[in-house]
């Protein structure tokens, strides 16, 4: 349940990022607010277990959620746009940009809640709420490369498959903030490394090699992680990225081939996830645990062999 402590913090012009507390676990999902000179766009929702956060949030930057006309997710996973049918359903007047592929699990929720229910069975509720259609009328679909004017203000955005199909990055032309979503990593505030989150159904190793390189291209100035915050080490922190993903694609085929254990492959990298957090582990751990759950990333990474023939069915 949503406790209602939250709080926006300005990052760059006209960009402020609010921690979500989702679970009651600062520093794991993040939304941004961007303000434009005649409107306001608000980056992700998370789910609605967290909408009171999010609205209390929007309001310590000195808004209302009335004030804020449009709505972009970077991708249809729970935790970035689980609460987007009610909120648009809740304030008519929002459009609600989406990838083109993630457009119609929008409009009708049923497969997306179907496919998360059989992963988190009893947990649906404690974690995601309810979830909600958006009404189709409110709903914009997203082009590549083409610029969203928000009140005034540019955003783009670039398809960048790899972690989801449906997934999407923006750049602020302002600022040269890009928003990553989770094709960025997950990368936890002031230690660690960023750490790929590798969820089913639809990885894409190849694909998200291509979009890291894509996003270098863009060159931004700064990365806003949706888990967690703003960093500027952008090569680094990209050519990092790149080299975990291989690094747990064959963590994976190490463990798995040879018994196909889901629980063992969990272990293994829950164990080399604390390892990059160092002293830190201990603290980080929860917020890290409720951004990026390792059991997630077993089945992604299971998933991925499966369908490569690399792992029996």
């Amino acid at each position: 349940m949503s406790t209602g402590r939250s709080h926006a913090v300005a990052i760059a012009d006209g960009i402020h990022a609010i921690d979500l507390g989702f679970l009651d676990r600062p520093g794991s999902v993040a939304a941004y607010l961007v303000e434009g000179p005649h409107g306001l766009a608000l980056i992700e929702t998370g789910p609605s277990t967290v909408r009171e956060n999010l609205e209390a949030g929007i309001r310590d930057a000195g808004y209302g959620m009335e004030d804020v006309s449009h709505v972009i997710v970077t991708h249809i996973h729970l935790d970035h746009a689980g609460g987007v049918g009610g909120l648009a359903r809740a304030y008519p007047h929002l459009r609600v940009w989406v990838h083109p592929v993630g457009e119609p699990h929008l409009i009708d929720t049923s497969k997306l809640v179907n496919s998360a229910a059989r992963i988190y069975g009893d947990d649906m509720v404690q974690l995601w709420g309810n979830v909600e259609d958006v009404p189709e009328d409110q709903v914009v679909v997203v082009e590549d490369r083409v610029a969203i004017d928000v009140g005034g203000r540019k955003l783009v955005p670039y398809f960048t498959p790899g972690h989801a199909s449906h997934h999407l990055a923006l750049l602020d032309e302002q600022t040269r903030s890009l928003f990553s979503g989770d094709v960025g990593g997950v990368r936890m505030q002031e230690t660690g490394v960023p750490i790929p989150p590798m969820p089913p159904p639809d990885i894409d190793i190849h694909a998200w090699r291509t979009s890291i390189d894509l996003m270098i291209g863009i060159e931004p100035e700064r990365l806003l992680l949706s888990h967690f915050g703003v960093f500027t080490d952008i090569e680094t922190h990209l050519a990092t990225l790149r080299e975990n993903i291989d690094r747990m694609m064959e963590t994976g085929r190490s463990v798995l081939i040879p018994d196909g254990s889901d629980d063992a492959l969990t272990v293994e990298m829950e164990a080399w996830v604390r390892g990059t957090l160092g002293n830190d582990a201990d603290r980080v751990w929860p917020a890290f645990d409720a951004a990026n759950p390792m059991f997630m990333t077993s089945l992604g990474i299971h998933r991925v062999l499966r369908k490569a023939g690399e792992l029996e069915l």
